[in-house]
């Protein structure tokens, strides 16, 4: 391979690590204006997030439900469907994986436990899939049928935890405490980290194979690319369209089911979720929609999380500063995203126009297919 297509390959990855970097130095800007130290925000913002080993713990934690919601939303786009309905399915998935929890006793947690998580990852599959029956059967805009689903699953919560599944006999809108048999072991004694921090690296590896190495895949990402073609070629576009939304709705209801019985709480409360389901886009799009620049996008987000607050303790710099940050990834990658498609179509033209004729293009340069 020619430095050339290795520097192609690797520019959007190159790409995403600028605009983070890019992201923190303003950042870094608005706490000089404010009055403070950019040096002292940044150890707080390192120390807050690996200064001992329960805070490594506890950003590992944090990064466990945004890869699974990013690897959800990688799903539904490469078939270029727009799932935003994410933090919906992360609610009915872990709802419905507490009700597994509390209702079912007297298990093993061999069996317990995956109940559990089975019961999370079909919750949110389903619940994707009534925003994926509308689209296919009525063809309502998927966009807009998970955005109103999530506002119904944030109802449904707040029912729960104020009725069926509210502690008995309590004022406190929350679940009763998990049974140990439904939780997640911890992987490190006194710490937040249990073992469900491996299920984001499966969920990860097997995205990767299916995405690159199998027919569906291939099928996901021809349809992204062009679904007129995909027709032509054979492919049934509704069936890999609803197929991808209850895909990467399961993956939310996983991340759900994962803040629950993974948590430090052990409970349900209305509002578990916590904008998950929104950074988790966020970091989809950091990724440049690829399941390998997942991880590293996620640690960041998880960093400025864990790491805000003990800014925010140490030099009063308000926490919202991370909200600013994230907001500055998404538009930049906005922004580096449209030139890098000019490039790219400037680069095709070039070589159509050098040889003569249509140039071969490497699949890594369409736009969610690679």
């Amino acid at each position: 391979m020619s430095a050339r297509r290795i520097f192609y390959a690797a520019e959007p990855t190159l790409f995403s690590v600028l605009v983070a970097i890019v992201a923190l130095a303003i950042a870094m800007v608005i706490v000089a204006l404010s009055g403070n130290s950019p040096a002292a925000a940044l150890e707080a913002l390192w120390e807050g997030a690996f200064g001992s080993t329960s805070r490594i713990a506890s950003t590992l934690n944090a990064m466990v439900p945004l890869v699974l919601v990013a690897l959800g939303w990688i799903f539904a786009f490469r078939s270029k469907r727009v799932n935003v309905g994410l933090e919906g399915q992360m609610l009915i998935g872990g709802a419905l994986s507490a009700a597994v929890a509390l209702e079912i006793g007297g298990l093993p947690l061999a069996v317990h436990l995956p109940l559990a998580v089975l019961a999370g990852l079909l919750g949110g599959a389903l619940y994707a899939g009534v925003a994926a029956w509308m689209w296919a059967r009525r063809d309502v805009n998927e966009i807009v049928s998970t955005l109103m689903l999530n506002l119904i699953a944030v109802q449904v919560i707040s029912w729960l935890v104020r009725g069926p599944l509210q502690i008995p006999g309590s004022d406190l809108s929350r679940t009763a405490p998990f049974p140990d048999s439904s939780r997640w072991p911890q992987l490190i004694a006194d710490t937040a980290l249990r073992w469900d921090v491996l299920v984001p690296v499966a969920a990860l590896v097997l995205a990767a194979f299916v995405l690159n190495r199998t027919t569906f895949g291939f099928r996901l990402r021809l349809t992204g690319a062009n679904e007129e073609a995909a027709e032509h070629a054979g492919v049934r576009v509704k069936r890999v369209g609803v197929t991808a939304l209850a895909i990467s709705g399961g993956l939310a209801g996983l991340a759900g089911s994962s803040v629950l019985i993974g948590g430090q709480t052990g409970t349900m409360t209305d509002g578990f979720a916590a904008g998950i389901g929104f950074e988790g886009i966020a970091v989809a799009l950091l990724a440049r929609n690829s399941p390998v620049g997942v991880l590293p996008a996620a640690l960041l987000f998880a960093v400025l999380q864990q790491g805000g607050g003990l800014m925010e303790a140490r030099l009063g710099i308000p926490s919202n500063l991370v909200l600013v940050t994230q907001g500055l990834v998404i538009v930049f990658v906005a922004a580096g995203t449209f030139l890098l498609r000019r490039r790219r179509r400037a680069r095709v033209s070039a070589a159509g126009t050098g040889t003569g004729q249509g140039a071969v293009v490497d699949g890594s340069a369409v736009e969610g297919v690679a």
